[in-house]
């Protein structure tokens, strides 16, 4: 694992659970489970026959996804635990069979062709998605356009969405059950 990586995520986490502290929501962070084990990626890579981009496999050791799947930490999406991934692949793949139809700007030669595509948060119809082989980090949703870039690396996509937490430009929001998610403005 990338040491560089894993400071990172801490470093962002961090970060976030400061902003959700001081907006009385430290709820929503307590909702991360524990990291996953090893030999989870590692059953993951051998069932899907690819290797978790190392910014990735940082993540999902450092937490597994989301506890609650009512919870939602990234913007109005429910962070994956490992064990969901082969499910929601499902989902990743019709999205991308779509860009294929109609490839995206910003995606590479590669990444269109590959089906090494790994979903890492959801929620009906919208979802963030990394390319195992690049590592790259990209938004999808059902609608045109399909998938938008938006980082080279599952790191890096995790410090700009906490700065832009940061910048206010997500606000919380409690639903009528008690479930939290951040809205955009």
């Amino acid at each position: 694992m990338a040491k560089g990586a894993q400071v990172s995520l801490v470093d962002s986490f961090k970060r976030l659970a400061a902003w959700l502290k001081d907006h009385d929501a430290v709820g929503l962070m307590q909702s991360l489970a524990p990291g996953a084990k090893p030999i989870q990626l590692s059953k993951l890579e051998h069932k899907l026959g690819l290797t978790v981009p190392p910014g990735l496999r940082a993540l999902w050791l450092l937490h597994d996804g989301q506890r609650k799947a009512t919870d939602s930490l990234i913007g109005a999406l429910h962070l994956l635990p490992v064990a969901w991934v082969v499910n929601e692949r499902a989902a990743t793949l019709r999205l991308l069979a779509k860009v294929r139809a109609a490839p995206e700007h910003g995606m590479t030669r590669e990444e269109v062709r590959s089906d090494a595509w790994l979903p890492i948060a959801s929620r009906k119809g919208s979802c963030v998605v990394v390319n195992a082989a690049t590592g790259r980090v990209f938004a999808g949703s059902d609608e045109a356009p399909w998938l938008r870039l938006l980082a080279p690396s599952v790191p890096e996509w995790l410090a700009r969405y906490v700065d832009a937490v940061e910048r206010d430009e997500y606000a919380l929001v409690i639903d009528g059950d008690g479930a939290f998610s951040l809205q955009q403005l």
